[in-house]
């Protein structure tokens, strides 16, 4: 019994001696700690960021579309520009009939043989012979737009012959009222107008615009008037290639053609990197999976972490069309590369609400600085007066 005491009173020694050291060397280390200060040398360098993301492309577009579409004529080609008023497509609904089409075209030329006999009895009609000039010099102008060499709205030429076409008609009609073979072939093609005018529709530029006849289901749902309302999980569902709901408005309807706004665009890029942290008007490089040396300035106009789901907003100056009929890719996001002086992030020490460096070479001087880009490990300043700090300086450590 009297040995188990002895030994239980050397164990408890033993731990409170190492305990004693352990103090005792923790107290010396602080002290040569602050008798000896760590320090950094004030490094030349670059600094810039790089992130891979996925992105959404988000155009300023229009969507039009059709119910009982049966087929569609088109007036303008895939990319072209078009001005505000200019006819796009034609479109034919359900009740088309390209019979009645074919018996159109048919009084039609009955009329004009008519006509050319009837001309022939009224040999020096000056009121007539102005109304044909009319018709036959807007021809020639509307020829003339056509081929590209001339000027003007092709909307409004279209409307000026039809007006001309119509003033002829209408002085023919007045003056053999009497011939009952003319009054016939009138009667039978105003009445194939008129049924012919329900199943067609002429869709025209709402504005100065490049159309597109690609459509893909996205166009109202990714609405860049209501872009900072689009979530992480909507974009993350395009890129899974998620088709968007359909609305009972939508149902039925067959997509036509895209009115694009030439200039301008978004970018809705998703990132997992936590140490992004970009901010509203911040400016970046961005160049897309399939465009090489085609790269953008994206500037940001909003941000929002879900989890780990970053989404960030930018919008694109700068023509549509490369990216026209492109809805996801991948992109590679970067920095502006910044130059100065480098110093490590646990150089950087605030005093007084001011970031700034303490020169160990001048007594331990506090530097105010401004950082201008930051990293995980160092960070390029700037001294805030000129000439303060340069390349070689040694600077505390904290």
């Amino acid at each position: 019994m009297r040995r188990q005491g002895k030994t239980r009173i050397a164990f408890r020694f033993y731990l409170f001696l190492f305990a004693a050291v352990c103090m005792l060397g923790y107290g010396v280390y602080t002290a040569l700690d602050s008798m000896i200060q760590r320090s950094a040398v004030i490094e030349s360098g670059d600094m810039g960021n790089q992130y891979m993301v996925d992105a959404v492309i988000a155009r300023n577009e229009k969507l039009t579309d059709a119910e009982g579409v049966t087929s569609v004529k088109f007036y303008v080609d895939e990319g072209g520009h078009v001005a505000q008023g200019n006819k796009i497509v034609e479109v034919y609904s359900t009740g088309y009939s390209q019979t009645d089409m074919n018996k159109l075209l048919s009084v039609r030329s009955q009329i004009k043989d008519q006509h050319k006999i009837l001309k022939a009895s009224t040999h020096g009609d000056i009121q007539l012979e102005n109304l044909e000039k009319k018709v036959m010099d807007y021809t020639r102008e509307f020829e003339l737009m056509v081929r590209g060499t001339g000027h003007g709205n092709l909307l409004n030429l279209e409307r000026q012959i039809q007006a001309a076409m119509n003033a002829r008609q209408s002085y023919l009609r007045n003056k053999h009222a009497a011939d009952q073979s003319l009054t016939s072939l009138y009667e039978n093609e105003t009445t194939l107008v008129k049924k012919i005018a329900n199943w067609t529709n002429n869709k025209v530029a709402t504005s100065d615009c490049i159309v597109s006849f690609y459509t893909d289901g996205y166009e109202n749902y990714l609405d860049v008037n209501d872009l900072d309302n689009i979530t992480p999980a909507q974009v993350l569902g395009v890129l899974a290639g998620q088709r968007p709901p359909t609305s009972l408005a939508q149902r039925g309807r067959v997509p036509i053609y895209r009115e694009v706004n030439p200039s301008g665009w978004y970018l809705l890029l998703i990132s997992h990197d936590a140490n992004w942290k970009p901010v509203e008007g911040q400016a970046y490089k961005v160049e897309l999976a399939g465009f090489d040396d085609h790269i953008v300035e994206g500037v940001v106009t909003t941000a929002t972490r879900t989890g780990s789901d970053l989404l960030i907003r930018m919008k694109v100056k700068g023509d549509v069309r490369p990216v026209l009929n492109v809805r996801t890719t991948k992109a590679q996001v970067g920095e502006e590369y910044v130059s100065g002086l480098k110093v490590p992030n646990n150089a950087l020490r605030q005093q007084g609400g001011q970031m700034g460096v303490v020169l160990m070479d001048s007594g331990g001087i506090f530097v105010p600085v401004n950082v201008v880009m930051q990293n995980n490990d160092y960070a390029v300043i700037q001294s805030l007066a000129v000439g303060a700090l340069w390349e070689g300086q040694k600077i505390r450590v904290f």
